[in-house]
Formats: C-alpha cells, sequence, structure tokens
C-alpha cells in the first residue's frame, strides 16, 4: 500500500490540475442566448436637447388689413391644406362692394342714356337738324360712358377680391399657431413659433 501512496498522490494532483484547467477555460468563454426569429417594428429612441425645427415653413399673409373676428386654430393645431383659420371682420369689405356695386348699376344707367342722345343725335344729323359738333359731342359722352363702366366694374371686381380674401385657409398640411389678433398685409400670421405654418415630420 506505501508503494502506491506517491502513484496516487501524483495521479490525483493531475487531475486536480486538469480539472482546475478546464474550468478556467470554461469560465472564460462567451455564453451566448438564442431567441426565434419573429417580424416587428423596429423602435429607436433618441433622448437630447435642442430645437426642433420644421420640414417646411410657410410664411401665410393677407392683402388685406382688418381685425380678425373669428379663430379656428390654437396652439399646435393640426390643420389641412385649404382649411380656413381665421376669418377677418368682413363688415366693412361688405359695404364697399354693395358700394361697388351701385356705382356700376349708376354707370350702367348713364351708358344706356349715353346711346339713347347718340342715336337721337345721329338721327338729327342726318334729317339735318343737328351740327356735326352736337354729334361728335354725342359720340364722345357715349364713349365716355362705355370707359365710366369698365372703370366702375373694376373697383367692384377689387372689392369682391377683397371681401374673399377676408377668409385666411392654409397653404399646407401641418401645425400652426396664431399669435395675433390684428392683421396687417403680409403680416398676418404667425405659426409655429417662427412666424409661420409649419409641416413636421
Amino acid at each position: 500500500m506505501k508503494r502506491f501512496l506517491p502513484w496516487l498522490i501524483v495521479i490525483g494532483g493531475l487531475l486536480l490540475i486538469a480539472f482546475v484547467v478546464r474550468h478556467l477555460r470554461t469560465s472564460g468563454a462567451a455564453t451566448y442566448q438564442t431567441a426565434n426569429v419573429t417580424r416587428g417594428p423596429i423602435t429607436q429612441a433618441v433622448t437630447a436637447t435642442g430645437t426642433l425645427n420644421p420640414v417646411v415653413n410657410v410664411q401665410v399673409g393677407s392683402q388685406v388689413s382688418g381685425n380678425i373676428s373669428k379663430l379656428f386654430v390654437d396652439y399646435n393645431s393640426e390643420v389641412k391644406a385649404g382649411q380656413v383659420v381665421a376669418q377677418i371682420d368682413p363688415a366693412l369689405f361688405q359695404a364697399t362692394v354693395t358700394q361697388a356695386e351701385g356705382d356700376v348699376a349708376s354707370a350702367q344707367a348713364a351708358l344706356e342714356l349715353a346711346r339713347i342722345n347718340a342715336k337721337r343725335t345721329q338721327d338729327l344729323f342726318a334729317t339735318k337738324t343737328s351740327s356735326q359738333a352736337d354729334l361728335d359731342q354725342a359720340i364722345a359722352n357715349l364713349h365716355q360712358a362705355e370707359a365710366n363702366v369698365k372703370i366702375k366694374q373694376g373697383a367692384l371686381d377689387k372689392a369682391k377680391a377683397d371681401l374673399e380674401h377676408c377668409t385666411i385657409t392654409s397653404p399646407i398640411d401641418g401645425v400652426g399657431d396664431l399669435t395675433q389678433r390684428r392683421c396687417w398685409p403680409d403680416r398676418c400670421r404667425q405659426f409655429a413659433g417662427a412666424g409661420d405654418f409649419s409641416n413636421r415630420k
């Protein structure tokens, strides 16, 4: 028995060394976790500080001046292209349209009278009972009346266009904010904190 004792110690020592070496190798190896492949959305979260700039800034203005009577959007309101966002008080512009319509009617009546006078003067001139000067004056009055109708019609068209401009719409889909209650030409709207309508993506 004493003869085999040194061999047993050597064999035990070798086994112990082999066990320690194997344990060190396996403990340093990388471990992996596996999972089944599935389909799903890719989500990425970013936390940062700074200023967000819209993809598109649109300056929205008005061609007429006046007090805003109605607001249809609030801070950070989502709007669609063509949506009414504000209404300028149309009372004065409607009165201007009504006055212009009266001016056109008066000019048309004057034109009708000028045509009658010109026709009468031509008939009198044909029978030698009116002078050439009277005929010339009647024709000139007729042309003047025709021009006056065009002038009054132009004023009516402008008044109607101004009335239409009292309704302000959004030119794009986006987010807006009305911050003024008085409207001046080209400075009627301020949106997205930068004086614009913004389209954010």
